[in-house]
Formats: structure tokens, sequence, C-alpha cells
């Protein structure tokens, strides 16, 4: 709508109103058409218009002028204010100086022109270019040079139509903040943006039907450090060549990008890569969002050097208000680097786990679905692999072969077998020998095909039978059938840091089963140590993955040599046998809280019996006797060894004391009335006597960590 028009002298004037872009704006209002003007030494033609309305722009005083002499045509346009509607931006005070307007069949040439405009976010500069209006198809043409912005300089070459515009830009070096500023007020695309460093862009913008709108960039990145304002999105130093191809319609925006940079970091959350010695590769087609927070990536590839090589189909939540990044889709992994992908994603998915700081190598390929960054199903294939855990809890290597699970609702068996291998392995510093595993995984199951049998200690681990169903739910059951073969005691005490013992182990675990959050046993639990046997009943074990796990059983012991035993802890001599009885056991978290424990010289034991000075100063130390007293005077201070008729120690504990008595009553004296904690028997004879009744759980196993620790006995 034309609200008021005036043309002097004699003249006729038709303006068009499509929209337009800006450039097109003004180009129009100097190119007008339809001028009528009789040939003279010197002509001008000068006119007005109040306002002009259209769907995107308002314009107000616009003034105009066109000279004719004989040098030719020129002209004048100045706009006082025009608004331009969508991008919410008001310009004052420009204008076109035409030097030669020229008329060639149905289109008017403007060459060497000069605008002088306040431009959005650069602010007001005189810039030169060349104008073209095409009267029929009511087409602008424009190019124009050295655009200052963003420190450096733009220059600019396009079209306009009654339906749209194209545009061609190309740039020198120009500030990535700068530029930001620039584009902000036009796309929420760049919201929450902010980055330094430097680029050269070139690449084009057209618009056409349907408010749809194109956008294809390509910018040469230089050393271009890049964040968003939850951080989520990160880059450092970058350097590469980026390009994309948008498509703007009814607010969704699509979207293919290739990158390729070979300096800097890159952080996308909760991906992060250095670029410094592998190069990158970035390719996304036919990419998806509403809001640049949520994300449909439906075909991308990543690759760095030899190391990475990721693509698939996946949707992309970016992290807000705290809330971590989310990743859903299928995964595809080409033959890429362990370390890599550990150190560049999973260690920080895996923070608070196991798995939070290993070393890593080897190689991995395959593929797996995930939905909010949990797996849903997997195969993969490992070669060479190393897992080494900093703390020393576990360590794999040369781990070789491939697992198929097929997801938590997928059935064992409707995938194929897993099948790994290893070289050499630990766990919690017991050496483990190379072996071979095959198993079927189904949802939260696990089913091993065939017994394994690992080497270890100079013995080995055999297992039978292992099965476990919906681990890690509340549901979960199992059962476990294993056999320990003979395996050095040193070797396995070492592991756990205690004095290295003598002999060796073996044992039978007879079908251990795990139900409603509880493992028994189905029978006894045997092994064969430091000459004698050791069992354990009645065996139950409630919450053994929580944090306050409780153990119930029965232990009995059955002739275990002394000599063995005390020489291991540097208790001092004794030579004989002894069993034990431990009833109604029952631990928390690993600590005794109540049991009835019964050490003693076996009834029908015909071993030599011999007791050293040193086991009988330890001895009184435990049972509050005076025998140390006795042994440091007179005669027999001067015997290292001496011979007992029978041992005994007795402690039913019971609120954290120890209700203590020994081999039998030994008469009342000074001290109280006494137990025999070692009955004597011939010459030299000694009696260690205990008059301790309670004593408390705490301060006997310090006493006998300090024991077996120094070697020498802690009197009270």
């Amino acid at each position: 709508m034309i609200t008021a028009a005036h043309v002097s002298p004699s003249g006729s004037l038709i303006v068009p109103l499509p929209y337009f872009s800006l450039l097109s704006v003004l180009c129009c209002s100097l190119l007008l058409p339809g001028v009528a003007v009789a040939a003279q030494d010197s002509t001008a033609l000068n006119g007005t218009v109040a306002r002009i309305e259209a769907a995107d722009w308002n314009l107000e005083s616009l003034q105009f002028g066109i000279e004719i002499d004989d040098d030719g045509l020129r002209g004048v346009v100045r706009i006082g204010r025009l608004e331009l509607l969508a991008a919410e931006q008001v310009l004052t005070d420009t204008s076109i100086v035409c030097r030669t307007i020229s008329f060639v069949a149905d289109r008017i040439d403007c060459a060497d022109a000069q605008i002088n405009a306040d431009f959005p976010a650069i602010g007001r500069q005189t810039i030169t270019g060349d104008l073209q209006y095409e009267r029929n198809s009511q087409a602008v043409r424009f190019e124009l040079h050295d655009l200052m912005l963003a420190n450096g300089k733009m220059s600019l070459q396009g079209h306009a139509v009654q339906h749209g515009f194209q545009l061609l830009f190309d740039s020198t070096e120009l500030q990535i903040d700068a530029l930001l500023t620039l584009l902000n007020p036009f796309t929420d695309a760049i919201a929450g943006l902010s980055a330094t460093g430097s680029a050269r862009l070139s690449g084009s913008l057209h618009s056409g039907d349907r408010d749809e709108y194109v956008v294809a960039l390509k910018a040469a990145l230089n050393d271009a450090a890049m964040s968003n304002d939850v951080g989520t999105l990160v880059t450092d130093a970058l350097h590469g060549d980026l390009s994309i191809t948008a498509r703007q319609q009814s607010g969704r925006y699509e979207f293919d990008l290739d990158l390729q940079a070979d300096r800097g970091e890159v952080y996308v959350e909760p991906v992060y890569a250095n670029l410094n010695e592998h190069a990158l590769t970035v390719r996304v087609r036919d990419a998806v969002t509403a809001d640049f927070v949520q994300f449909q990536l439906a075909n991308f590839s990543v690759q760095q050097g030899s190391v990475l090589d990721v693509g698939g189909t996946v949707q992309v939540s970016l992290g807000q208000d705290e809330q971590p990044t989310t990743v859903s889709g299928r995964i595809v992994l080409g033959d890429s680097s362990v370390d890599t992908l550990y150190s560049s994603g999973l260690q920080i998915l895996a923070a608070g786990t196991l798995f939070a700081d290993l070393e890593t190598a080897g190689r991995v390929s395959g593929r797996f679905d995930i939905a909010d960054n949990f797996p849903l199903s997997a195969h993969l294939e490992f070669t060479d692999v190393l897992l080494d855990d900093t703390r020393r809890r576990f360590a794999v290597h040369a781990l070789n072969g491939v697992v198929n699970w097929p997801g938590t609702e997928g059935a064992a068996g409707t995938v194929p077998a897993s099948r790994l291998s290893w070289d050499s392995a630990s766990a919690y510093g017991i050496a483990l020998e190379g072996a071979e595993v095959a198993m079927l995984l189904g949802g939260n199951d696990v089913e091993l095909l065939a017994p394994l049998r690992i080497p270890t200690m100079g013995g080995a681990l055999l297992i039978n039978r292992l099965i476990m169903r919906d681990y890690g739910t509340e549901q979960a059951s199992g059962l476990l059938d294993a056999a320990l073969e003979p395996v050095q005691l040193g070797q396995l005490t070492g592991a756990f840091g205690w004095p290295a013992f003598s002999g060796s182990l073996s044992g039978k675990l007879p079908l251990l089963q795990y139900e409603g959050n509880a493992m028994t046993v189905g029978g006894s639990l045997t092994a064969n140590a430091f000459g004698g046997e050791i069992a354990m009943s009645g065996l139950r074990l409630e919450q053994p993955f929580g944090r306050v796990p409780r153990l119930r059983g029965d232990l009995t012991m059955r002739n275990l040599d002394l000599e063995q035993l005390t020489d291991t802890f540097s208790f001092g001599l004794i030579q004989g046998r002894l069993s034990a009885d431990v009833t109604g056991l029952e631990m928390v978290a690993w600590q005794p809280v109540a049991m009835d424990m019964h050490l003693y010289t076996p009834p029908a034991d015909k071993s030599k019996h011999r007791i050293s000075q040193r086991a009988v100063e330890n001895l009184t130390s435990v049972g509050g006797g005076g025998a140390g007293a006795v042994l440091s005077s007179g005669l027999l201070k001067f015997f290292e060894v001496f011979a007992y008729d029978r041992i005994g120690l007795r402690c039913v504990l019971r609120a954290g004391s120890c209700t203590m008595s020994g081999a039998g009553p030994a008469g009342d004296s000074a001290l109280g009335s006494g137990y025999y904690i070692v009955k004597g028997s011939g010459i030299p004879r000694i009696d260690v006597v205990g008059y301790r009744r309670d004593v408390s759980w705490e301060r006997l196993v310090r006493q006998l960590g300090q024991i077996s620790s120094s070697g020498s006995a802690v009197v009270n």
C-alpha cells in the first residue's frame, strides 16, 4: 500500500510491492521503472513517497532524483526510515548514489553505485557495487564489494524476485565472536554460543516459496575456540574446514555437515577428541532439529585417523538444566582403538563404577543399540584388548573374541554364543593364567556353555556350571558349581597382603544358589589346608552385592597342623594338631558379631606336643595369665621348648564381647578363677592359665594382629 506519492516535474511512478531483501528494497527504490523523460541538455526528475507498506517491511520518507545530461543518466535515492519486520531491525538515513544508469532492452543497470547505510549490527558505512533491475520479471540483481564486518571484509552477489532471493558471499578472515554478534538477531541457532578465533567464509543464502530458506556455508577455521552456555559443546584451538548446508522451513531445520580438522580439541558431551595427533573427519547427513537441543541424525560418521571409526543413526538431546546429554539409536563401530573410545567418552559414562579408571589398549568393532545412554543390545568383536584397573582390582591382557547380547528383552539363544579368550588376567592381586569361555547371553541372563578352567597359583579354578538369571534386578537368581584344584596357599595369602602360608588349598563348592538376594550352599563347602580339613555348612549370604552383606553358617576344622599354622604367623613354635568348631557364626559387613568358637587339641591326637617360650608368652597375653613372668625367672628361663598335654580356647561372642574359657578349670588364685589355655605335661612342664572371662572382641583382634605382625606378645 502506497499512502502518499509525489513526482515532479511531469512523469509516471510504478512501485512493485513483492517481498525483497534489504538490498532489493534499496535497489527498487533507485531503479524505478516506467520513467519517461524528454531529452534535453540537462533534465532532472525528482519524486517523493511518504510511506510504502509490504508484508515484511515498511518504508517511510522516500526521496529520489534522476539527472540526464550529455554524459548520461545519474540518480540518487534517500530513505528516511526502513523497517525490516521479520528481523526486527530499523534503518535510518540510507542513501544510494548511482553514477551511471543505462537501459538495455527491459533491464535497467546501475554501474559504479555507492550505498551509504546504517547496516544492522555493523554500523554505518559506504560500499560500492553494481545494480540491475529487470522490468518484466521485477528481479533485482546486485554485486557489492568490501562490506566491512567482523574485522574483515565481505563481498556479496545476488538477486531478488517476487518469491524469494539468492545471495552469494565470500569473505576475508573474520573474527568469530564479532560474527556471532552480527548473526544473533537473525537466528536462534547460535543462541548461547561464545567464541574466539577467526574464519574465512563463503557460500550462499536463498529463499523460496512457503517461507523456506537454504544456507550453504563453507568456513576455514583458524584457532577457533567455541562453547555453549551449558558446557555441552566446547572446542579449543580448532583448525579445519567446516561445510554446512541448512534448510529452514516453518520452524524446522534440516542440515548436512562436514568437518575436517587436524589441530585442536573438541568436546561434545560426553565425547572428547584431541586432534593434534589424529585428524578428525565428521560427516552428518539428513539431520533435523526444531530447537537446537533435540537432534535427529539419520546418518552420521566420525573418523579420527586409524584410531576411531564410528557411525550410525541416533537421536541426541543436549544437556539442559544440569541434565546430561543423552543419545539413543544405533551406533556402528568400524575397526577402532579401545583406548580412544574409552578416553573420548566411555570413561565419562563409567564414572562411579568399577570401570571408571582403566588403562586400555587393543581394537574393537561391532554395533550396539542404546536408549538414553543405556545399552539395549550389542555385537562386539575384540582384538588384543587390555583392560587394567589403575587401582589394581582387576586386569585382562590380550582379550580376544566376540560378545553377542540380544538386549534386555532378548532371550538367551536368540543370538550366537559369546566366546572370549585371554592370555592372562588378575583379580584383587590373584594372578590368573589364560583361558577360554563360551557362554550364552540374553537379557540379564548368563549361562556357561562348557566347563571353564582358569589356571592360577599352581592349581586351577574349575567352574563346572554357572547360570545367572535377571542379573542386576531384584529378581536375580543363579547357581554355581565349582571346585578349586590345589593352589599354593602362599600365593593366595600373599595376594591379600597376609603372611605367606605354607602348604596348599583345595576344595569343592557344591551347587551355590542365589535367589531372593541371598546365596546358599547345597551341602558343605570343603577345603584342605594346613594338613587338615576345613568345612563350612549351613552357609547363607544375604545382600552379597549390597553395602551391608550378612553371612551365617557353621565352620569346622579338623586336625590342622599347628606347626604349619604358627610358623606362618611367627606366633612361636607349637607342634601338634588342632581342631575347631565355630557354630552360630554371624558376620555383618564381613565382621563377626556372633559365634561360639572352640579351639582344642583333638582327643585322639598322638602327635608330638611341644610349645616354645614365644608361643607361651603370646597365649598368656590373650588369656591374661602370668606365665610370662614365670618364664623370665628361675630355671624355666633356660628352656626354649616345653611339653604340653592339650590346648583349648573358647570364645562365645555376643554384643561385641567374648566370654572366654579353655581346656578345663585351673582352680582359683590371687588373679581369680582360672582356665587352662595350655595344660602342661612332663618335665619341664608349664601351664598357661587364663583369668579374663570377658574380653572385648575388638581388643582381642587387635592383640592378635599385633602378635602376627611383630612376632612378640603384647601383655596387658
